[in-house]
């Protein structure tokens, strides 16, 4: 009686976790996803996520990668606050290496860190706007 109890509050919570990956970069080692359902703004400053699904595996078989940062929008200052680097692609499988970060950078134009800066801050000040009205 209570396995299928279980079963139903696994799959609901499954879902209460899942990011909504946007597409937002492409090149020939990859594509770059930002997590839009879990954008997050304070004054200037948004907090996201984003994901980077390899074309190859590395040599030590990481194909896709999940990594947290916040950039100030203002001043165009990424925070790379961590990583997570799995065996398959999309951020699943199982983790093969991680790590905590706190490196700043100011990213320069036309690169994967720029674009993502340029999408995560016009989304949320674009959702953020309508949503006031």
């Amino acid at each position: 009686m209570h396995l299928p109890i279980f079963y139903i509050l696994v799959i609901l919570s499954t879902d209460a976790f899942a990011a909504n990956w946007q597409k937002v970069y492409a090149n020939p080692t990859g594509e770059s996803y930002v997590d839009v359902q879990n954008l997050k703004k304070r004054n200037n400053v948004v907090y996201y996520s984003r994901l980077f699904d390899y074309v190859q595996p590395s040599p030590i078989g990481v194909n896709s990668s999940v990594s947290e940062f916040t950039v100030d929008c203002i001043g165009e200052k990424i925070t790379w606050i961590s990583s997570r680097y799995y065996n398959k692609g999309m951020g699943k499988g199982k983790v093969i290496k991680e790590g905590k970060f706190n490196r700043r950078m100011y990213p320069r134009p036309d690169t994967v860190d720029y674009i993502t800066m340029k999408f995560v801050c016009n989304y949320k000040q674009l959702n953020t706007f309508y949503r006031e009205k």
